[in-house]
């Protein structure tokens, strides 16, 4: 990450281990957290944070648990409950008040699913909704049977790391997913599957920083945080995935609209089946709907496209 910004690090320690929290930018600016995806730390979206802080926010970036600097809490599930709670902790490390003022939140993939949750957990807390790639209503047939029998309780859980940690190094444990799907060719994408995607691996999380990709940082995850696979294969079993129609519903009650931007050309969140469950669960008058020309990695790589569509939605 690159500002002239003094940028604020916390490690808050927790009965849930240490948290890493990233928080910069005036301290009288609206206030924004960002929650990243499932398998690269809180440093994929540090561009986009960077650009929300030039539009005069106060932003906050925190690695979730397993991920980056935090650690992984080895004894519970992570599922929406432990993911709230650490969005609270992160909020109250803040040497600024986020309530009760509230603030506002900028989820991608896994963290849009874990955003919806927060936010519907706690409406009064969430003063506007952002959801980039969101997971949450992802369609069960993109999940295989074989995915279905490796996350399920048949599979003990060293086989089910073993396997997930060949896959996310590179090695050949099945034929690699297609490039998108349907009904026919089921498939969850890349990244959910812990399958490789060159395009997406490639690409550069720091400008003027070319080896610092995608690909890296999850290498070093694996190499040196023996809580990151663990902390995968729960958030996949346990947390915001698919089939949350019940809980995205509640976001019809907000009286504000929910900004939903998408990819193209996105192997893991496919915009065209996105577009049609948002629309029936939400409804249409509650969302505001944008596409991108890019995949999955469109947050890291068009940043400044992203940073426009929230500056108009915000009006700032």
């Amino acid at each position: 990450m690159v500002s002239n910004v003094k940028i604020q690090i916390a490690e808050r320690t927790t009965q849930y281990g240490t948290i890493r929290v990233y928080e910069w930018g005036p301290e009288d600016g609206k206030k924004v957290l960002l929650i990243h995806g499932i398998s690269t730390p809180c440093l994929s979206l540090g561009k986009l944070a960077h650009a929300l802080v030039k539009l005069g926010c106060r932003v906050i970036l925190f690695d979730l648990f397993g991920r980056g600097y935090s650690d992984s809490p080895a004894d519970l599930p992570l599922d929406s409950r432990l993911y709230s709670t650490e969005i609270l902790i992160a909020i109250t490390s803040s040497p600024v008040p986020w309530t009760p003022g509230g603030f506002s939140i900028v989820g991608y993939s896994l963290g849009g699913g874990i955003a919806v949750d927060f936010t519907t957990a706690f409406p009064p807390m969430v003063k506007s909704l952002v959801l980039l790639a969101p997971a949450g209503l992802i369609r069960p047939y993109h999940f295989d049977w074989v995915s279905r029998l490796m996350y399920s309780d048949h599979v003990t859980d060293w086989l089910l790391e073993w396997a997930v940690e060949r896959r996310l190094r590179g090695g050949p444990i099945r034929p690699s997913v297609a490039k998108t799907g349907d009904e026919k060719n089921p498939t969850a994408g890349a990244e959910i599957k812990g399958n490789r995607d060159p395009e997406y691996e490639s690409t550069v999380l720091v400008d003027g920083r070319q080896g610092l990709t995608i690909t890296e940082a999850v290498k070093w995850q694996l190499d040196n945080h023996k809580g990151f696979v663990k902390a995968f294969c729960s958030s996949i079993k346990y947390s915001s995935i698919e089939q949350r129609e019940e809980t995205w519903k509640k976001l019809a009650e907000r009286e504000d609209q929910v900004l939903v931007i998408v990819g193209k050309t996105d192997p893991v969140i496919l915009a065209d089946e996105l577009m049609e469950d948002v629309f029936k669960v939400v409804g249409n008058e509650n969302v505001r709907w944008r596409v991108v020309d890019s995949a999955h990695e469109f947050p890291i790589t068009k940043w400044q496209e992203v940073a426009d569509e929230i500056r108009s939605f915000w009006g700032i």
